[in-house]
């Protein structure tokens, strides 16, 4: 089987899980025997690269003509068989340098946020989700885009099932160790979790909140915690990764995700590798994944009373917690580790005609 040359790219800020996301495809596609090179600019300049082959390109915006000619030159050589653009002002980057090269190749679009409008122009589409796909659709109707020329695929994201079984206990600690890792912003909802910890601490349950990340709301959630008298159940362990990530979930009991605007919450699908279970949010991006009371819980989304709910009742009820746990392993299994998802990634692109 051929192959191919594929570029990786996103402009605009991708500090976020989209970043990483880009790194897991390109990784994917590797696996398979694939060539890749990451394509960005400036506002990402100090994320993660390591190891990457990269071509590094500065561009102001949608419009930005001259890197469009700067990079066009650089396709003439490199010679792409497709690219993968992980958002809108990359997609709109790509195929303007492809005008200029006067080169046919392909400009994939991969979505990580429901604003997919400026996506559309793409040639083709890897949508994460269904619910991305139907988004895809409805901007595609309203400015006319005959979608049925386009290939599309939808592929979720992967994440790496640990090696070792996890122990998907039928029992909890005391105190009950609840977990939240994401990115400190107010739309992850992490200022619900402290205040579902104050209240399940009133109503006599003792349990402690392990918070790993970091961003621009940290401070503000540190004086939450000082100003509800929880410094003795909440602890910042800030960005964690490798041995620590390991042993954040192997120390928790109850994983937390009580997100208020996402487009397919990684922080689940790692909380299903690692065999614990999972009380989410019931936004959009969580419903594609968790089947609520088979593999996970929800919680009506932005609401403190549900989220302490929905925690006392696995603590109440700790029978649920192996069935939830289990149902969520077996998904990251069957549907998310990364030999099926690199499986899916490989046929959709090998099978485009280049």
């Amino acid at each position: 089987m051929k192959k191919l040359k594929i570029i990786h790219t996103v402009y605009g800020d991708a500090s976020g899980g989209r970043w990483q996301a880009m790194l897991n495809t390109f990784d994917a596609l590797a696996s398979k025997g694939h060539e890749g090179v990451l394509v960005y600019g400036e506002e990402n300049k100090n994320l993660k690269s390591e190891n990457y082959p990269k071509f590094y390109l500065n561009s102001s915006g949608f419009y930005d003509l001259l890197a469009s000619v700067k990079l066009a030159l650089w396709l003439r050589s490199y010679r792409p068989d497709v690219v993968i653009a992980h958002s809108g002002r990359a997609v709109y980057l790509f195929k303007n340098a492809m005008f200029f090269a006067r080169i046919k190749c392909p400009v994939i679009a991969m979505n990580h946020s429901h604003n997919v409008k400026r996506t559309v122009r793409a040639d083709g589409f890897i949508h994460i989700t269904p619910y991305v796909a139907q988004c895809v659709a409805d901007a595609s109707k309203k400015k006319g885009i005959d979608l049925t020329k386009k290939p599309q695929a939808i592929i979720s994201n992967l994440i790496h099932v640990p090696d070792n079984l996890p122990s998907l206990s039928k029992s909890l600690g005391q105190p009950v160790v609840l977990g939240i890792m994401t990115r400190l912003v107010e739309y992850k909802g992490t200022h619900l979790a402290i205040s579902a910890v104050e209240q399940l601490k009133r109503q006599g349950y003792k349990v402690k909140l392990l918070i790993a990340g970091e961003g621009e709301q940290k401070k503000a959630l540190i004086q939450q915690v000082k100003d509800l008298n929880l410094e003795s159940e909440v602890e910042f362990l800030g960005w964690i990764g490798g041995k620590d990530k390991s042993k954040f979930y192997k120390d928790i009991d109850i994983a937390l995700v009580p997100t208020m605007n996402d487009t397919q919450p990684l922080a689940i699908l790692d909380a299903f590798a690692w065999g614990k279970p999972v009380v989410a949010s019931d936004h959009i991006s969580v419903e594609q994944i968790i089947r609520q009371g088979e593999n996970g819980l929800m919680a009506k989304c932005g609401e403190v009373d549900s989220l302490a709910n929905n925690i006392a009742f696995l603590i109440e009820h700790p029978e649920q917690l192996c069935k939830v746990a289990q149902g969520g392993y077996v998904d990251a299994k069957e549907k998310y580790q990364f030999k099926i998802i690199a499986q899916q990634y490989d046929q959709f692109i090998t099978t485009l005609k280049l």
